[in-house]
């Protein structure tokens, strides 16, 4: 989901910047220590931190930092400017174990997910201003800006290529990769329909860079960083999002209902999402999953569609595309 989502939090870490009159780079711990208590401990979870409140009435929350990260200075970093957000977006619930490098899902399904997506957009603006990368005037040699922000900001690549991403017109894809091509984070700018690698996978260069229009390398701290803009004429060759009237048509198709069948099943699909979100509109995308789902198959007229293999990437897709309206209001 691109940043407009997490737009109260990126407003919060601008303020906070200003009320400080923070220059990048800056003593993230320090600014920290002006709303929390920072500790360093070591976690019984796979986590880098953990909010706690405070612990009696008129102190301030404890930020708890896993003992490992006093090596690992830009993880550390990341995590501090992370927890703040938690902090200061009040509405957080604290207590929970946070891994900075566990990527929420890009759409929010949980409200866990919701969460960390706003406590990270809260830590890229802070710690890499929107308004700071753009000043480089450097946004048509991404992959080197990518590395420019990092190096500048103290900051791990990872963040920095998606804070510079968010700036970046639709169409492009970008990858961060350890020594041996496996993806460690990779992401897209807004309005980009072609899905980017998952982290795990073993990075298939050849084949994203037959299909890209641009193609732009560089390297940090070992990584390496490579950013692809892609046309619409090469969106048939690579993984896509699929819409909602894409499934719609792909179902009526195979029920035979033609042309006129599919624009039917895509108007009544939307008239059942329209109720969806004015009724019942939350930013849970399984919640909208589950309303839309219930709501169709209580329909007789949709009892075929509903029996077909696509039905539940249908509702998905549906799903998806109102959960990304409402959260970017």
């Amino acid at each position: 989901m691109p940043d407009p989502a997490y737009r109260v939090a990126r407003a919060v870490a601008r303020r906070v910047a200003q009320d400080g009159a923070l220059t990048v780079p800056f003593d993230i711990e320090r600014v920290a220590s002006a709303h929390a208590v920072l500790v360093t401990d070591e976690i019984p979870t796979r986590a880098d931190t953990i909010v706690l409140h405070a612990a009696a009435p008129g102190e301030r929350p404890r930020i708890v930092l896993d003992a490992s990260l006093e090596e690992a200075h830009e993880r550390r970093r990341f995590a501090v400017a992370h927890s703040l957000g938690h902090v200061l977006l009040g509405w957080h619930p604290l207590g929970m174990p946070c891994d900075v490098s566990t990527r929420p899902h890009e759409l929010p399904v949980t409200v866990h997910d919701l969460v960390e997506g706003e406590a990270n957009a809260f830590a890229r603006e802070l710690t890499m201003p929107e308004a700071w990368i753009a000043s480089f005037d450097a946004l048509d040699r991404p992959a080197a800006l990518m590395r420019h922000v990092a190096e500048r900001s103290g900051m791990a690549v990872m963040p920095a290529a998606r804070a510079v991403s968010l700036l970046l017109g639709p169409g492009f894809v970008w990858v961060v990769s350890d020594g041996w091509g496996r993806v460690l984070d990779a992401g897209r700018s807004p309005g980009t329909q072609v899905c980017p690698p998952r982290a795990g996978e073993e990075l298939d260069t050849p084949r994203w860079a037959r299909f890209a229009a641009e193609r732009h390398r560089d390297e940090h701290a070992g990584c390496g960083i490579a950013v692809w803009r892609f046309d619409r004429s090469a969106d048939a060759s690579l993984p896509l999002d699929r819409t909602a009237r894409s499934v719609a048509g792909d179902i009526a198709d195979d029920l035979g209902l033609g042309s006129d069948g599919a624009e039917a099943l895509v108007a009544r699909v939307d008239g059942i999402a329209g109720w969806a979100n004015e009724q019942l509109g939350t930013a849970s995308l399984d919640g909208m999953r589950r309303v839309l789902d219930a709501r169709a198959r209580s329909l007789p007229e949709l009892a075929e569609v509903a029996a077909h293999p696509e039905f539940g990437e249908l509702v998905t897709a549906k799903a998806t595309e109102l959960v990304a309206k409402r959260l970017a209001r």
